[in-house]
């Protein structure tokens, strides 16, 4: 697989010198004797420098292929925006055929029946601006395939009383979201015991999963919850593997580097930052580009997949918190902490310096002067002395334009 990797690489390569203005023009972004069609070794890969999100923001149009294969068609894709502005991305129609590829081995592996009926609430992408969109069959390819159920959709920003009700009203036997939408659905069905009779898998998307949310899931709807790291960027990154609770690296669709803060590659056991290149990003190349997320490296799985190993998915740099003394901590998880605060609604922990956390609360009714005390100490013991820790409640935490949520957030920037 590797082999096959360098391989594509090095014709990505060719072709980024050849035809993209970024690569051909900036001195030392490809060093000569870098890249060919018969590929590219492994120490002249790491000597490319890693491509940041700003580069790519304001490098937009010279990041374009000024050139394609013949046969291939380009559409633009935005990325939601969650660290700040969106980000144009360019792709191939080979490469969305092979994303679909792949969304089909995801539903395989995790036993997806097509004639079930399927249930989104997320980011909306239809035009009418009515909160539902309806589909008579699955997307392309499951539903050009196959006969499939229904396909229905709600817009995530609906509120979560008429997202009950519509799951309810649906039946859907799969339901798809994201993780801090889904932690307000299963308050909200704890509360009156009910359970979705014909639901058969929740997965998860867009956002980072905190490891508890799969038995809350569990324990409230008794069914078993799905992840998936991917990005606008490059499709899927990693998909959970149907056996165990870590993801297997879709390394069909991209090289992806776990890296050190030197550089070097993690090991097993180690946590880096993400660093991707689309294979078949021909339209608009992006080598070595670093997502701003980070992840820790796992064994090898037990279930026979050949797939590279991801046992956790920490999210943004935004979502680490760092210590005054610089280190940086990968999760924090404030729902522990909030378990017992049934009249608390929502929360959200933002950094807002080294030594200053603001934790805005979402309550029924105003809290205690002991329940407050509890946070300020709960929270403490999570993240160790030297924090000032500062209550505000609000009336709602909006979710970012493009549907994502964070419980915690970080205005620092480490370093």
């Amino acid at each position: 697989m590797r082999q096959w990797q360098m391989a594509l690489v090095g014709r990505l390569v060719a072709h980024a010198r050849d035809y993209v203005p970024f690569y051909a023009e900036a001195l030392g972004r490809l060093p000569l004797g870098v890249g060919a069609e018969s590929g590219i070794d492994e120490t002249a890969w790491r000597s490319l420098p890693i491509l940041t999100k700003q580069e790519v923001r304001a490098e937009a149009e010279r990041l374009k292929s000024r050139a394609l294969p013949s046969g291939l068609s380009l559409c633009s894709e935005w990325t939601t925006g969650s660290t700040g502005v969106p980000v144009e991305v360019v792709k191939t129609s080979f490469y969305d055929l092979l994303f679909r590829a792949v969304r089909m081995r995801l539903l395989r592996w995790h036993g997806y029946d097509p004639a079930g009926k399927m249930c989104d609430i997320r980011r909306p992408f239809w035009k009418t601006g009515a909160a539902v969109y309806r589909m008579p069959r699955w997307e392309f390819p499951m539903g050009t395939l196959f006969q499939t159920g229904e396909q229905v959709t709600m817009d995530i920003f609906s509120e979560t009383a008429a997202q009950v009700h519509f799951l309810e009203s649906e039946a859907p036997d799969y339901f798809l979201t994201y993780p801090s939408n889904l932690r307000l659905l299963l308050r909200a069905f704890r509360r009156t015991g009910k359970r979705l009779p014909s639901l058969r898998v929740v997965r998860t998307i867009t956002e980072r999963l905190d490891p508890d949310l799969r038995l809350e899931c569990q324990e409230t709807l008794g069914v078993p919850l799905v992840d998936t790291y991917g990005c606008t960027e490059g499709g899927f990154v990693a998909i959970q593997c149907p056996e165990h609770a870590h993801y297997h690296v879709q390394s069909e669709l991209n090289l992806v580097e776990v890296l050190r803060e030197d550089g070097a590659p993690c090991q097993p056991g180690e946590t880096g930052r993400v660093v991707i290149t689309p294979l078949h990003a021909l339209g608009m190349p992006l080598l070595r580009y670093e997502l701003g997320d980070y992840a820790e490296v796992g064994e090898p799985c037990p279930c026979g997949r050949g797939l590279p190993v991801l046992r956790q998915i920490y999210g943004r740099k935004k979502e680490t918190l760092t210590l005054p003394s610089g280190e940086r901590r990968y999760s924090i998880l404030p729902k522990k902490l909030f378990d017992s605060f049934r009249t608390v609604v929502q929360y959200q922990v933002v950094q807002k310096s080294l030594t200053e956390l603001e934790v805005r609360i979402v309550a029924e009714r105003p809290l205690e002067k002991v329940e407050c005390e509890q946070i300020v100490s709960g929270l403490a013991a999570q993240v160790g002395a030297g924090f000032e820790i500062r209550l505000v409640f609000v009336e709602s935490i909006p979710r970012l334009p493009g549907g994502k949520y964070m419980d915690f957030f970080s205005e620092v920037e480490a370093g």
